[in-house]
């Protein structure tokens, strides 16, 4: 049985391994920046997130018997919402996790009154861009970088 459930920042350290395997994920798919997602830290990046207050961040988690599974973080920063990470453990895409997981962020982001909902894709992610497509998100600027 499938769980979905949110959690406060302070127990974010649930999705850590998680989160790690979305870092290498990105890194061994990257033609271009590996060596930026290889220098990627959890605590670094997590950090960015504990600015925002406990009404304006939501962190979701899925949980399988008693592994975890997959988890998404957003953020609203004003009146704009963004999907800040989300990953689903590879074993368990395709089965419509990461849309449950997206879509009730994104109902959370309406009911907050947001007026843009966005995510940051990397442009070496097809996969990733597709299935955002497939929600409804489509590109609209594309930020380049230096190795």
């Amino acid at each position: 049985m499938i769980e979905i459930f949110d959690i406060s920042y302070a127990e974010v350290e649930i999705i850590r391994d998680l989160w790690e395997k979305n870092r290498r994920y990105h890194e061994d798919s990257s033609e271009y920046l590996k060596k930026s997602y290889s220098t990627i830290k959890f605590d670094e990046r997590i950090k960015v997130f504990s600015s925002y207050s406990e009404d304006k961040i939501k962190i979701s988690v899925v949980k399988e018997k008693e592994k975890y599974i997959g988890y998404c973080i957003s953020i609203i920063d004003g009146n704009k919402g963004e999907l800040g990470t989300l990953h689903v453990d590879e074993a368990k895409r395709g089965n419509g996790i990461g849309k449950k997981l997206v879509e009730k962020h994104i109902e959370w982001m309406n009911g907050e009154k947001c007026c843009e909902i966005g995510v940051t894709v990397s442009q070496e992610n097809n996969l990733a861009i597709g299935f955002y497509k497939k929600l409804g998100l489509y590109p609209n600027t594309l930020y380049m970088q230096m190795k």
